[in-house]
């Protein structure tokens, strides 16, 4: 991969990661129900733009494309060299989703029993959004990655519906391509292929993101086959992608919507569809360029965008019910005031820091977890191979 693309990649990463952090804090703790009514400060107007719906929506859509471009494209690069790689490929795929998501599944139930006991005057997690979302079913089924395929999100911690969706993109992708791959054997080709394809239809059957996300992230993947950038100008690719966000943002909501109810899949597939020509111009780039990109804070802060991710809201809704304990339910409802503004982004100060802290103990160990895998599989694959006595 190009340098200045991987740079691209690890700054959008985290700053997909603030957005969705920002959207979320912002309907946790600050009232702008008067923005449009009452005169407000240059930042207020910034912060009313950044910390919304559509934007936060196209970030997640930016990390299922990225996904796509990463994972199903060296699943694409790997067939057609006839390279060997579904071993170290799960191996990969598995570590990196699980060692971060058991333990966000029991962080949000250890954080969520405390807060409900905690601090049960705030109301909070009795809000209807939380209703039945703390049984033992959708605890185990978020373990097994069906939260909001087929069964709600556990507990408050609903932005684990991604991670459902791309670990099952990562296990049927390579299967239904297995019949290209033709270094192995016919057996495993097209045996893989059927689990494959009775897996897809399986995920497919209960209304969820599901279908129109594989979509998009196996656009994702097979862009790394396009030979050349569909716009060579690393500026225009990013200037147009940028409007076109920019007019989702201020259109795609309220009325519109109403009025045509598929607006938003039409938005969602063209956003993501010139993200992707972003993506493959920076592809074909120079090695260097955009000092913007240089700096080494961005890979600093893309290494722990995964964690921040799967924990945020759990903690947001913690802080949210503690500001209720102490201040009154009311308190974080009223119209936004600085008060507002300081404790939505100390909240979002706290998640950032547990964040970091959290991906110590998972993320950053992946390399780990995956010696440890293929080390596992190593002793048990002699065993399993040995006949029957």
């Amino acid at each position: 991969m190009p340098f200045i693309l991987s740079q691209f990649i690890e700054a959008a990463r985290w700053i997909g990661a603030l957005v969705v952090l920002a959207v979320h804090t912002n309907n946790m703790y600050i009232n702008l129900a008067d923005i449009m009514t009452a005169p407000h400060a240059p930042p207020v107007y910034a912060w009313w733009f950044f910390a919304a719906f559509e934007l936060g929506h196209q970030a997640v859509l930016g990390f299922f494309v990225m996904s796509g471009y990463l994972v199903g494209g060296a699943v694409v690069s790997h067939i057609l060299k006839r390279q060997d790689f579904l071993r170290e490929y799960f191996i990969h795929r598995v570590t990196r989703i699980y060692l971060v998501l058991v333990p966000a599944v029991i962080f949000t139930l250890i954080l969520d029993q405390i807060g409900r006991r905690a601090f049960a005057d705030s109301g909070v997690y009795e809000w209807p959004m939380f209703d039945g979302h703390f049984s033992a079913t959708l605890f185990f089924a978020s373990l097994v990655n069906l939260q909001s395929i087929a069964f709600d999100y556990f507990g408050t911690n609903g932005p684990l519906w991604s991670l459902a969706c791309e670990f099952w993109y990562y296990v049927t992708f390579p299967l239904l391509l297995l019949p290209l791959a033709r270094n192995y054997s016919p057996a495993l080709r097209f045996g893989g292929f059927a689990l494959g394809l009775a897996l897809l239809v399986a995920l497919s059957i209960p209304p969820s993101f599901f279908k129109f996300g594989y979509i998009l992230w196996a656009a994702g993947a097979f862009a790394t086959l396009l030979p050349r950038p569909i716009i060579r100008s690393r500026w225009l690719a990013l200037a147009l992608y940028a409007v076109v966000v920019i007019l989702i943002r201020f259109l795609v909501r309220g009325p519109n919507l109403l009025a045509w109810p598929r607006l938003m899949d039409i938005s969602d597939f063209v956003a993501s569809m010139l993200f992707i020509v972003v993506l493959v111009s920076f592809r074909f780039g120079p090695h260097e360029g955009f000092s913007l990109l240089r700096p080494k804070l961005h890979k600093t802060l893309a290494d722990f965008s995964f964690s921040l991710y799967s924990i945020h809201l759990p903690m947001l809704i913690f802080m949210r019910a503690m500001v209720g304990h102490v201040f009154g339910r009311d308190w974080a409802t009223q119209l936004a005031t600085p008060q507002n503004y300081a404790a939505a982004f100390a909240a979002m100060a706290v998640t950032i820091v547990s964040g970091y802290g959290f991906s110590r103990l998972t993320e950053a160990r992946t390399g780990a977890a995956r010696r440890a895998l293929r080390s596992l599989l190593d002793r048990i694959a002699p065993a399993a191979a040995r006949p029957a006595e």
